[in-house]
Order: C-alpha cells, then sequence, then structure tokens
C-alpha cells in the first residue's frame, strides 16, 4: 500500500500550515464570490442596481436570518426529509446490498493468498459505491420535487427561512445514511469474519516426534501437517509441553494444543484453533528515510530501474548503496525481548537466478552516536516480494568491528539505541539485482489496534463521505432540475477522487495530454509517449495544447477547491491492508469534513435566498 507523504504528519504538524492556508483561502473565495455575483447580478440589472442587491443579500442573510434560525424549525424539516426519503423506498438499496453479499460467496476467489484482504476489499468497496449513489439521488431530488409540486410554497411561507431548509434537508438525509451505513457496517463485520472462519484437523501421515537435539537426548516435540481447508493446508510443530502454532499460510496462522495425558502419536490428542493473525491492524511506527548511492554517498533518493511508478527507488546490490530509516522514541521498556520490524520490498532482477530463494539482504543496526557510532554485524534475510516480512532483531548482537570482524556481544538499547534514536540500514546482498524501497516499506511494529475499532474507522470515512455527497447534492438542487443537479454532483465526486490525475496532467507529469489531446490519440491510436502531430501543420498541435491547457487550468482550480474524496477514502485502504488508521488522520478527516459542510451548506443557503420560489 502506498502511504503519501502528507500521512507521515502528526495532527499539529498539519494542523499549522492547513490554518494557515485557511486564513489566505477563505477571504480571498469569498471575495471572488461576492465579485461574480455583482458581475452576474450587474449583467442583469445594472452595476448600481447589482451592487445594492448583492449588498441586501448578504446584509439580510448576517443581520436577520443568521440571528432568527430556529433549530426547532431545522428539525422538523430534518424529520420530513427522513419520512420523505422512507416513502421514496430507500429499503431498496439495502435490499441491494443485502443481496450482494449473500451472493458474494460464490465469485470471491477462495484461493487468495491474502483472502482477508479480499473480504475487506470487496465489503468496504461495495458499500462506498453503494452510499454514494444512494446519497447522491436522494439529496439531488427532493428540493427540486417541493418545487415541481409547489409543496415548498407552504414551507417558505411558514416562515421556513432559507438557511434552515438548507440545514433541515442535509441533516435529514445525513440520519438516513447515517443508519443505513450502521446497519451495513454490522452485516460487512460478520460477513468477513465467518468469511475467514474454518477448521482444520491433523492427518495422521505427517505426524512425526522431532529429532532429538543431542544424541540420546529425548524428542522435544512433534510436529505435522493439517487437513486441507479452504483450499489450504498448515505445517505445525508443538513442543514437550504439547503446544505450539502453525506455520503462515493465506496471511493467518492456528494455535495447536495436545491434551495432556494422551498419546502423542495419536492425531485425535491435537486441536487446530481458530485462525488468527489475519484480521489485525497493525500499528507501524515510521522511521525518517535517506539513501546512499553506490559509493556510500548521501544521495536525495535511490536510482530509477524504468518502472513506471516512482513510488519506491531502487538500490544495488553488492554496493554501498544502501536505504537508512532513522527511528526515535525507542524505550527497551516498550521492547524488552526483541525489536519486530515489518518489511515489504520490491525486487528488480536483472537476470532471473534463483527465482525460487530470492534475492538475499542485510540488515544493519547502528548507533546515530556521532562520539561510538558502532553497528552490529549484518543481519541476513531472504526478500518476499509483494508479501510482509516480520523480523524479530534479538536484544543481544554482535558488534562488527572496522574490518568487518565480529567483536563482543552488544546490547540492542544499551549500545546502539542512543538517546532513543537508532538507524536501521537495509542492503541488497546480490550482484547487479536491485531492492526497491519507499518510507513505509520498513516499520518497527507496535501491539496491534482493536480489529473492530479500525474496521468502524473505515466505515466513519465512507460516512464522511456520504456526508459531503448530500452537502453537495442539496446545494447543487437549490438552485438545479435534478437531472442537472445529479449531473453536477457526479462531475464534484469524480474531481475530487481523480484531482491528484488533473494536476499531474496539468504539469505533464502524467502521459496523454488534456482531453482533446487524448480524444485525438484515440481516434488515431497513437501511443501516448509519442508526440502529438498533425502531419506538417504545427499551428495545430499549439491550438490543441493550449486550449487543453486552458481546460485543465480551470478544472485544476475546481479540484483545488472540491474536498478530496481520495484522501477521505484512505481509512478504507488502511483497513484491506490490514494498517491501523490513526486516530489523528481520522481527526484531520472530520475536520476537514466539517469545514467543507458548513461551506457548502452557506453556498446552499445563498443560492436558495436568491431563488424566487415564493413570488
Amino acid at each position: 500500500m502506498e502511504i503519501r507523504p502528507e500521512e507521515f504528519l502528526t495532527f499539529a504538524e498539519w494542523f499549522g500550515p492547513a490554518i494557515k492556508y485557511f486564513i489566505i483561502a477563505v477571504p480571498v473565495l469569498t471575495f471572488l464570490a461576492i465579485f461574480g455575483c455583482f458581475l452576474v447580478s450587474a449583467a442583469r440589472r445594472g452595476p448600481v442596481e447589482g451592487f445594492y442587491a448583492v449588498a441586501t443579500v448578504i446584509a439580510t442573510a448576517i443581520g436577520k436570518d443568521l440571528p432568527a434560525a430556529s433549530l426547532r424549525r431545522t428539525l422538523a424539516i430534518a424529520r420530513l426529509t427522513v419520512k420523505e426519503s422512507i416513502r421514496r423506498r430507500v429499503i431498496v438499496s439495502f435490499v441491494i446490498f443485502a443481496l450482494i453479499f449473500l451472493f458474494a460467496g460464490w465469485f470471491l476467489d477462495r484461493k487468495s493468498d491474502d483472502p482477508a484482504h479480499l473480504y475487506l476489499s470487496f465489503v468496504l468497496t461495495t458499500t462506498t459505491y453503494l452510499a454514494i449513489v444512494l446519497a447522491l439521488f436522494l439529496s439531488t431530488a427532493s428540493i427540486p420535487a417541493d418545487i415541481k409540486s409547489r409543496t415548498i410554497y407552504t414551507i417558505v411561507t411558514k416562515p421556513v427561512r432559507a438557511g434552515e431548509l438548507v440545514l433541515g434537508r442535509i441533516f435529514g438525509f445525513v440520519a438516513v445514511i447515517t443508519v443505513l451505513l450502521a446497519v451495513m457496517g454490522v452485516i460487512s463485520y460478520f460477513f468477513v469474519v465467518r468469511g475467514m472462519e474454518h477448521e482444520h484437523g491433523v492427518l495422521p501421515e505427517g505426524l512425526a516426534a522431532l529429532a532429538p537435539v543431542a544424541e540420546g537426548d529425548a524428542s522435544p516435540g512433534w510436529e505435522g501437517t493439517t487437513t486441507m481447508n479452504s483450499y489450504h493446508r498448515h505445517s505445525w510443530k508443538v513442543d514437550d509441553t504439547g503446544r505450539g502454532t502453525t506455520d503462515k499460510i493465506m496471511g493467518h496462522q492456528h494455535q495447536v494444543t495436545r491434551s495432556q495425558d494422551a498419546d502423542p502419536s495419536d492425531p485425535v490428542a491435537y486441536e487446530i484453533g481458530a485462525p488468527y493473525g489475519a484480521l489485525v491492524a497493525r500499528v507501524p511506527i515510521y522511521g525518517q528515510m535517506r539513501f546512499l548511492d553506490s559509493e556510500g554517498n548521501p544521495t536525495q533518493k535511490g536510482i530509477s530501474v524504468g518502472k513506471e511508478w516512482e513510488y519506491r527507488s531502487y538500490i544495488e546490490g553488492r554496493t554501498l548503496a544502501s536505504a537508512i530509516w532513522r527511528f526515535q522514541g525507542l524505550s527497551d521498556r516498550d521492547y524488552p525481548e526483541y525489536l519486530p520490524l515489518g518489511l515489504t520490498l520490491s525486487v528488480f532482477r536483472t537476470y532471473k537466478g534463483d527465482i525460487v530463494t530470492g534475492v538475499r539482504g542485510i540488515i544493519i543496526l547502528k548507533s546515530t552516536d556521532p562520539r561510538n557510532p558502532i553497528q552490529c554485524e549484518p543481519i541476513g534475510f531472504i526478500s518476499r516480494e509483494y508479501e510482509l516480512q516480520q523480523l524479530h532483531i534479538p536484544r543481544k548482537l554482535r558488534m562488527e568491528s572496522a574490518d568487518g570482524a565480529s567483536q563482543r556481544e552488544i546490547d540492542l538499547f544499551a549500545d546502539l539505541v542512543h538517546e532513543g534514536e537508532l538507524d536501521i540500514i537495509v542492503r541488497c546482498d546480490d550482484a547487479v539485482q536491485y531492492f526497491g524501497m519507499a518510507q513505509a516499506d520498513l516499520y518497527i511494529e507496535a501491539p496491534d489496534a482493536p480489529f473492530g475499532w479500525n474496521f468502524a474507522k473505515g466505515y466513519i470515512g465512507i460516512w464522511l463521505q456520504m456526508i459531503i455527497v448530500v452537502c453537495l447534492g442539496v446545494m447543487f438542487s437549490t438552485f438545479l432540475s435534478t437531472p442537472v443537479a445529479i449531473l453536477g454532483t457526479m462531475f464534484a465526486v469524480l474531481l475530487g477522487f481523480f484531482g491528484s490525475f488533473v494536476q499531474d496532467l496539468w504539469t505533464g507529469k502524467a502521459w496523454g495530454g488534456g482531453p482533446i489531446e487524448a480524444l485525438i490519440r484515440l481516434v488515431n491510436q497513437d501511443n501516448v509517449v509519442t508526440p502529438l502531430q498533425f502531419g506538417n501543420f504545427e499551428l495545430g498541435v499549439h491550438i490543441v495544447k493550449f486550449m487543453d491547457k486552458v481546460y485543465l487550468t480551470i478544472v485544476r482550480a475546481l479540484s483545488g477547491v472540491l474536498p478530496d474524496f481520495s484522501g477521505l477514502g484512505r481509512a478504507s485502504e488502511y483497513v484491506a491492508y490490514s494498517f491501523n488508521y490513526y486516530d489523528q488522520l481520522l481527526a484531520r478527516q472530520c475536520l476537514t469534513t466539517f469545514v467543507y459542510v458548513t461551506a457548502i451548506a452557506i453556498v446552499g443557503y445563498f443560492f436558495m435566498r436568491t431563488r424566487e420560489v415564493a413570488a
């Protein structure tokens, strides 16, 4: 999973620049909005009357509507909205959701190497898309339907103010979708948990005593294999007390216990427990990353091996090229026995080599003390591409001398950790092979967070997206008909999801050009990396690129104002990849959502206020 650079920031580190941007953006956008309204009003009524009309609306909003706003009337509109939503058969969306889950087991690949990720990504993605469609159609149809049926005439003459009407609609739709999401979340949780449950027995043919450590000693335990179930089986070992675990297959393990006083050679004496380790919420502790080149000199990043995805940088094997992570805040109280590391590597092979064994690598732990920069001897490992490696670094290590010879025994925390800091160096140990790494690819594992709460945070992320979709739908419906409001809301949501792609198109980082150039390439079946050509008509190329640049500039400006839906949906990705979604990230998303909801509601109020529905 790709971790974005801004997600490494704490809430305090994020809040400072964010509040500065907010303080600058709000006055600028407010001025542009007022000036735009003045231009529209001046075009219709003349500059004097236009200025007077805009000033009157603003003065009425601040001096009259805001002080006279009533929570009771707002909640009454919200209750009415809930009843209308029920009459529109919102339950149909829930029935569709239930049917999808009822037959999902027929189509999900039970042979997947990571079934937990498959189940989690399925339920979260399905819920997200279904909830977006529901919020879209509910929120955009209410006010236009009231205007068409003239029901709104009896409402605005009560009097119910425009702000109360807009907020009431938003509160009502949010209440309906909140209840539906809560029910969907409970069903999804039990669907995932039930989908991961399975049982194993002990295979009699594989049961055998472990070889003794020394000749004449008793067997230290027993080993065997489990029966096949859910398209996999495990190997297992138990010690002389009759307790042990299976190996890790498909992301999970099982506890193995033997009944006391039972015959160890009897398969019935062994019990294979429920699976564990698949539905988890890992809590990674990340460090600051830097690179050394093949000569050992500091460099900004590793080398490029020609892959289009530039998330990872690569280091060359059998050289001094290294990826170094500096961790802070380490204490022996947190890791009394060993230092648990999580490692995810990408491997680039210049030749096939031993494709089964994998590329070798080494890990070196080094002190950050400038007066005593000692390091341990290299710890070897075999890379497992596309798979998480969990390494346990023992407390007792051997120090490496300047000539490479192993010296005295050292303690990880007493000798290497300096003022809570530690450098961990990773190198590739096979010549002309390459390791690809990013900052999030090596981390220290803290105790896992509760999976249930992490799963709930995934649904909270979906809920935040739905709130903004509802607000956008209500806002567009205050001045557009239902079909046009649906299109406007869809455009805003899609632009929120693909804002970073628009940014890459505008800067030229993404290949293919703008929409006009892309259409021309599609018709001509041109490759995206070839220069755009119109034969000898160079002016045509410049015209197309200029028009695309203007369009992308406008769309980029809009994407900078609209909420980042891809960021709001990051909680689902964290949950699906079994990582804890930090509470600080969730707090940032909640605060961002609150700001957008407030801004969109204000815009919706002014659109509703200026619409002559009861003339």
